[in-house]
């Protein structure tokens, strides 16, 4: 572990409503003036997390950032990087191998194909795309809504409040102080022999 604390976005299985707010806003913070108006979307929507259905319910799955990330250790070009704890993806040398999706423990990287160019080149940009029997290939994950001001989009747009960023380093200090009022509190009553 490299020791560098990072944030991602947690999901409450209990609150989520598959209404889908999350992609269409991953979409459109990604790709501004796509979404001029409703019905006018030319390019295909391509958010970076998945909304994924189970018998226990729905939600949405994205990048955690893991600190130990088993895909930024298993690239083999380095298009995965780890930038102010976020983890991204520099799709100028993906080279389109997998190997990111396969050590993915959500299964939050995605590896995708187009037959032409045609509104994915303005996506994810012509460079660097690698080219298999006339299929474009493109890799994409959650960054976190990197330099966008308000943070993650999906989390600002869910109607229920089922998102929530997680800042790591802050929520082990939470537990910290908390776990020290309850000691503290035992050791109270301990010396007033109350147990």
């Amino acid at each position: 572990m490299n020791g560098e604390q990072s944030c991602f976005v947690l999901a409450d299985l209990e609150k989520c409503i598959g209404c889908r707010a999350c992609e269409v806003a991953c979409f459109a913070a990604h790709q501004p003036g796509q979404l001029k108006t409703v019905g006018a979307v030319t390019t295909p929507v391509i958010p970076n997390l998945y909304l994924t259905t189970s018998e226990r319910g729905r939600m949405p799955i994205q990048c955690h950032h893991c600190e130990n990330a088993p895909c930024l250790r298993s690239c083999a070009t380095g298009a995965i990087e780890r930038q102010d704890g976020t983890v991204v993806i520099n799709r100028k040398k993906c080279i389109g191998c997998k190997n990111c999706v396969m050590a993915c423990p959500f299964g939050a990287i995605a590896i995708l194909g187009a037959k032409d160019m045609e509104g994915i080149g303005d996506i994810f940009g012509p460079a660097g795309v690698p080219q298999d029997q006339g299929i474009l290939r493109f890799v994409h994950k959650c960054d976190l809504c990197v330099g966008k001001q308000d943070g993650p989009a999906c989390v600002a747009t869910c109607p229920n409040q089922a998102l929530r960023l997680v800042d790591t380093a802050a929520e082990v200090n939470d537990k910290r102080i908390k776990a020290t009022a309850a000691l503290e509190g035992v050791s109270d009553i301990l010396k007033q022999g109350r147990l």
